[in-house]
């Protein structure tokens, strides 16, 4: 998926992503389990917004994701950042990082666990000695109680969206966005989709293998994930 239309409109669609409570969340475990450095790669960047808030608490920050259109985005909202056009799921960085993130669900855009797999063997190679890595995955509870089979709407001035997914099992979901964009007289038609996995908790402890697992949280707390979390935390140390 290109993301190009959804670019245009990500930050208005993301506004309830409580970014500053997120990037405040996140650095409170680099601050506590982290080695001193400040050095963060922020895989699945989207239009960088997270990346902007770990710039203003003094971070220096690389910004990876697949999408030139969100890159675009990005890049405007982060001159002084460095951003990789690049699969999160097997990416090569010529130096090493203190922090990796990978946050909003980013994880579940991978096809299977081995692409899972394939991604955090490209953060363990990219983290220095001790280095901290921090993702959230939406649950399997979320995709199957939450998103399956429902349909949201964005009704707006310039634009309306119909976010429309359907369950394909095996713990899927295909996301399907109908934009239509106002031009000045009528509306244009834009449609994009994607697919979101969920995985097992177990199966993710599993894929990270090379990492001490500090903790797994509920979203937002230090308290043990429950049957009905919708979005997890891994918090996770370089062996």
């Amino acid at each position: 998926m290109s993301y190009n239309t959804f670019a245009l409109f990500y930050d208005r669609l993301t506004e309830n992503a409580d970014y500053k409570v997120r990037s405040d969340y996140i650095s409170n475990f680099f601050s506590r389990y982290g080695n001193g450095g400040n050095r963060v790669l922020d895989l699945a960047c989207g239009t960088g917004t997270l990346c902007s808030l770990f710039n203003k608490k003094g971070y220096n920050v690389t910004g990876v994701d697949l999408s030139p259109d969100m890159l675009t985005v990005a890049k405007a909202k982060c001159p002084d950042s460095q951003f990789i056009c690049a699969d999160i799921s097997d990416f090569n960085v010529n130096e090493k990082f203190d922090f990796c993130t990978c946050t909003l669900d980013s994880i579940n855009h991978l096809d299977d666990i081995n692409a899972v797999k394939k991604c955090f063997l490209s953060v363990y190679n990219c983290l220095d000695s001790g280095g901290i890595f921090v993702f959230d995955v939406n649950t399997i509870y979320k995709h199957n109680e939450i998103l399956a089979e429902n349909t949201f709407v964005f009704d707006e001035d310039d634009f309306f969206l119909s976010w429309d997914n359907e369950a394909l099992g095996n713990n899927r979901v295909r996301i399907l966005l109908d934009f239509f964009i106002f031009n000045g007289k009528n509306y244009d038609r834009f449609s994009e989709d994607f697919v979101e996995t969920a995985y097992s908790v177990d199966e993710l402890i599993s894929a990270l293998n090379d990492f001490e697992i500090i903790g797994i949280y509920d979203e937002f707390s230090e308290n043990a994930h429950k049957a009905d979390s919708e979005r997890i935390y891994f918090v996770c140390r370089r062996k």
